[in-house]
């Protein structure tokens, strides 16, 4: 990104022998062959010949290697006097050519710091005027304009050097010539250009063993790589670039990374890495990481934060380079996303202005071709609605920094938003499915559940405006088909064989079996792991060749739902940008159904499950009839408004991220009700299918209890005697080891143990065995799962939903990964009374009934939830 403009300027290849000891043949050009192999080293080596007491045209050079290193590692004002000295140095002794370039690089270093003005005057006569520190003199140019993100004139710059490049000395200059030039591109929008002068400068590295340009291409590559939305290669590059660059140059390169996990849609992972990141206040980076803090705040709607820290780029930056125009980008986006609803006790109104931030320009100018009205009836160029630029808004979190064109969305995100706006919902989402037609070569498709529910925001959030702009229309069925493409993986996660990521996640449960047992430094080495996981999942051993636009949604009809339904009736839960809705199916008729205000709905259901929770750890039954007003409250916001839902049918339920741990059987009408509870239409008839190919004759039956909890082991030994033939692991024999291989064999898995649910990490949730924890992250392993698993755990049923909408959590990691049923608590588990409720479960299931009428008969009102197939 923008650091690497900012201090490596000067970058080269082939090191053609060094003659720097001969007073007779000093190389002007060594400076940047030894700092662009390794600058520590370059700086060691020129300082042993300064101890020597060279001539003056060795020191000279000597010592600009020096200053170069020292710019190197961040030491700028030392670095400004070391070049200084050289050039003086040089000057007293008449030598003019060491003395230019020692200029060049001191000037250099002033422009890049913020003194353009007559660092860069001196520079351009130096670039007229000095014919063997021309070369140098525009590459500085082209550097100190790419840091003011005036990326068309830092290009002109760097082709004008390209054209000065004569003979061995000056082709030195080209692998670093060709590393600026290539991002430059990039910002530019030039991808294949870039690619191809990255490519070119990476191989010239390599060749000539210049580590660290090698790690400067690697990372520029890196940050292509994300624009190209192939972040497991950006991840790839920017790990290797971190072994080869110097310290201070790690600043760009993590803010490089956090650039990459926004444009993943991973918001929490990105604010993470931000948090601990401090660049130098008057440095490239510092406006980076102001860009970058901002849409973190934009992403949790945080529009104040994100206004104030665009605001302050803008007043650093000229007003027409591509860093104010992203702040603009940043401003206007906030104006546009609805304010969150303010907590008790404090202030709804906007925060002062900060002093001396200009205000805000009254429109972004990129959005300008997003707003411009047409009375064409054609689909792909109706005017937008207000939600389009909702929805722009939305997506400017996870765009990554760069080129303003297309205006944020890609073109056929662009042309689906008109068409919604002009209420051609079939023509939308044919938009959304047409192959990208822009050359960029296909990213290959990740298989962990988590990047593939964070994955594709900008469609999702298409998928979002469609579904509103749907329900405004008075159409259920094309509200549930947008819903439905919007919740759904747009690739099926599968195995992950990366060794490296095994070992993170055992010594990740190591750390959390130790905090288990006491251990005082637990906690830090088991957060600092946790916080690692989820972008360490970004690894290439993990990825498969796949289409860059999804094919599921589009097969998706609510016809074949309808047909498939019979009995049951479908209850869709959604809130598209902030609007509570409920969609049903029941009888082949789709319709949809407005709901309360969402902060009553969210209100009401928090109260029911925290006063659940109390009251499942409670060993009275004080609370009961609290308890039984906050269910019926919430029946009432979610039901009541449902007209023509039959009261005896089964019940199939995709739930928003509103009701997405709520124990459904505690509702009034709902108790002794079949409910599935699923995370789309489309889930549920994959669910169903799976659970037809179960062998019902013979299942493999697993039984496992987790270590400590001796109500554990009773529920287990009572359940062998209902399958004698199972597979049992109790005490120490329940290793995780044992119980993932038994698990990949088993129709049937109930596993008796503690259940974990760390905050803010849906993939750590998990069941404690007798050596540690068994995580959902730890079932992306396995080569299956069983068609029915039964957690007889605290809460592991409690998902938590990914900004686009996808349930995450260890049931619905079952789920994805190929399970039919999964039956899990959501609340506390009470030890007393559980394990005779699962024996009659388990009998209930072995006599023919489904496991969601098991559930409701004997489970459902202590918190237990029937998930999938039911």
């Amino acid at each position: 990104m923008l650091l690497l403009f900012s201090r490596f300027p000067a970058r080269s290849s082939r090191a053609k022998g060094s003659r720097m000891a001969d007073p007779q043949h000093v190389d002007v050009h060594l400076p940047i062959t030894l700092i662009a192999r390794d600058p520590e080293k370059a700086r060691q080596r020129a300082e042993e010949m300064l101890a020597g007491s060279p001539e003056p045209g060795t020191r000279s050079v000597a010592l600009r290697i020096v200053g170069m290193a020292q710019r190197e590692f961040g030491e700028t004002a030392r670095a400004h006097r070391t070049l200084r000295q050289a050039a003086a140095v040089a000057v007293r002794a008449g030598l003019d050519e060491p003395a230019a370039h020692a200029r060049a690089s001191r000037l250099g270093l002033l422009a890049l710091r913020g003194g353009g003005g007559i660092a860069g005057a001196t520079l351009d006569r130096m670039a007229a005027g000095t014919p063997t520190a021309r070369v140098p003199a525009l590459l500085h140019q082209g550097v100190a304009a790419a840091q003011r993100g005036r990326f068309g004139a830092a290009i002109a710059c760097f082709d004008a050097a390209l054209a000065e490049l004569r003979g061995d000395a000056d082709d030195r200059m080209l692998p670093g010539l060709l590393a600026n030039r290539g991002l430059a591109l990039m910002y530019s929008g030039r991808f294949a250009a870039s690619a191809e002068d990255l490519g070119q400068a990476l191989e010239l590295a390599e060749r000539d063993a210049l580590d660290c340009l090698r790690g400067v291409a690697l990372q520029n590559l890196g940050c292509l790589a994300t624009r190209r939305g192939d972040i497991a290669t950006a991840v790839s590059c920017f790990k290797a670039a971190a072994c080869l660059v110097p310290e201070q140059r790690r600043v760009g390169l993590r803010l490089d990374h956090v650039d990459a996990l926004l444009a993943a849609g991973m918001f929490g992972e990105a604010r993470r890495f931000l948090l601990g990141i401090r660049p130098e206040s008057v440095s490239a980076e510092e406006i980076t990481a102001r860009l970058l803090r901002a849409k973190v705040h934009l992403s949790r709607d945080e529009r104040d934060a994100a206004r104030d820290q665009a605001l302050r780029v803008r007043a650093r930056c000229a007003p027409d380079s591509l860093w104010a125009r992203l702040a603009d980008q940043v401003v206007w986006s906030a104006l546009h996303i609805p304010a969150p609803r303010p907590e008790p006790g404090r202030p709804a109104g906007p925060r002062p202005r900060p002093a001396g931030i200009p205000r805000p320009r009254p429109a972004l100018p990129a959005s300008r071709t997003l707003t411009d009205t047409s009375a064409s009836t054609d689909p792909g160029t109706a005017p937008p609605s207000a939600g389009t630029a909702l929805t722009i808004a939305r997506c400017v979190s996870s765009a990554p920094l760069g080129p303003l064109s297309p205006e944020v969305l890609a073109p056929r995100h662009t042309s689906a938003l008109r068409a919604i706006a002009n209420g051609h919902h079939a023509g939308a989402r044919r938009e959304l499915l047409r192959a990208t037609d822009d050359g960029r070569p296909t990213a290959p498709a990740v298989r962990h559940l988590e990047l593939l529910a964070h994955q594709r925001s900008h469609e999702r959030e298409v998928a979002a405006a469609g579904a509103r702009g749907a329900l405004g229309d008075g159409d259920a069925a094309a509200a549930l088909e947008w819903i439905e493409y919007g919740r759904t993986l747009f690739s099926a996660p599968g195995r992950c064989r990366d060794p490296a990521w095994q070992g993170m996640l055992d010594r990740c449960r190591a750390a959390f079996a130790r905090l288990r047992a006491g251990d005082d430094d637990a906690p830090t080495t088991a957060r600092r792991l946790a916080s690692l996981l989820g972008p360490a999942q970004w690894h290439s051993g993990c990825v498969a060749a796949g289409p860059r636009a999804p094919t599921a949604p589009l097969a998706f009809d609510t016809t074949e739902l309808a047909e498939r339904l019979g009995r049951h009736a479908f209850v869709c839960f959604t809130q598209p940008h902030g609007v509570p809705a409920a969609i049903t199916v029941v009888d082949g008729q789709v319709a949809a159904h407005p709901l309360p205000p969402l902060h009553a709905i969210d209100d009401a259901v928090q109260r029911l499950n925290g006063l659940a929770r109390m009251n499942a750890r409670a060993d009275d039954r004080g609370m009961d009839a609290g308890l039984t007003a906050l269910a019926a409250e919430v029946e009432r916001l979610l039901f009541a408004p449902i007209s023509g839902l039959p009261d005896d049918r089964p019940l199939v339920i995709a739930p928003a991220p509103f009701s997405q741990a709520l124990p459904w059987g505690m509702l009034p009408a709902l108790r002794g009700r079949e409910v599935s509870v699923v995370p789309s239409g489309q889930a549920w008839l994959a669910c169903r299918k799976r659970a037809r190919t179960v062998d019902r004759r013979a299942p493999r039956v697993l039984l496992a209890a987790g270590g400590e909890l001796d109500a554990a082991a009773s529920e287990i030994r009572a359940l062998h005697r209902c399958f004698p033939e199972a597979d049992t692991l109790t005490g120490p024999d329940a290793r995780v080891e044992a119980v993932m291989d038994r698990l990949v064999h088993a129709d049937l898995a109930h596993i008796a143990a503690h259940g974990l649910m760390p905050a803010g990490a849906p993939m750590l949730s998990g069941v404690a065995l007798a050596d540690g924890p068994l995580f959902a992250y730890d079932l992306e392993l396995l080569s299956s799962v069983p068609a029915l698993t039964v957690l007889s755990s605290c809460r592991v049923g409690a998902a938590v939903t990914s900004p686009a909408g996808v349930p995450i959590g260890f049931g619905a990691a079952l789920l994805a990964l190929g399970g039919a049923t999964v039956v899990a608590g959501v609340l506390p588990v009470r030890d007393h009374g559980t394990p005779d409720a699962m024996t009659r479960f388990h009998h209930a299931v072995a006599s023919g009934a489904t496991p969601a009428r098991a559930v409701a008969d004997h489970l459902a009102g202590t918190g237990f939830v029937c998930f999938g197939a039911g």
